[in-house]
């Protein structure tokens, strides 16, 4: 099936290791409580071998929408707005993704996306620290 099974649209039902993460990335306690309780909807499209990804919150009217080509740099956004550059590659059946936020001295942060049934794990790593991400299709 390879990253075709990305396809659609998917909603965040659980994640593990948030609040290490939103500690060490030194959000507010306002936005840390906010990103706890906040369920990302992710949208994929593609048409040859331009990439559409839609990324909102459920319940939040604003999305962002980021086109690229899979290996190529691409300018996008965190969920709190900053700025970062970001690159995408499918391995296999997997995404992996590169981000650099500028802003917070280049902090790297890697994500790798597979397909496990009807669900999609999502593993974040940022320096040492892991969070994990579980999926349902919408």
């Amino acid at each position: 099936m390879g990253v075709e099974g990305f396809l659609g649209s998917w909603r965040e039902e659980e994640k593990v290791g948030y609040e290490e993460m939103a500690n060490a990335l030194g959000l507010p306690p306002e936005k840390r409580e906010f990103f706890k309780n906040a369920r990302t909807e992710i949208t994929y499209k593609h048409d040859g071998d331009q990439w559409t990804i839609i990324v909102g919150m459920q319940g939040v009217p604003h999305t962002r929408t980021f086109q690229f080509k899979l290996g190529e740099p691409y300018e996008s956004a965190s969920l709190d707005g900053s700025a970062l550059k970001s690159v995408m590659v499918a391995e296999g059946d997997q995404f992996k993704e590169t981000h650099v936020d500028e802003a917070m001295n280049g902090m790297e942060m890697k994500i790798d996306r597979h397909i496990e049934g009807d669900k999609m794990i999502v593993n974040t790593q940022v320096g040492g620290l892991q969070m994990k991400s579980l999926y349902g299709r919408i």
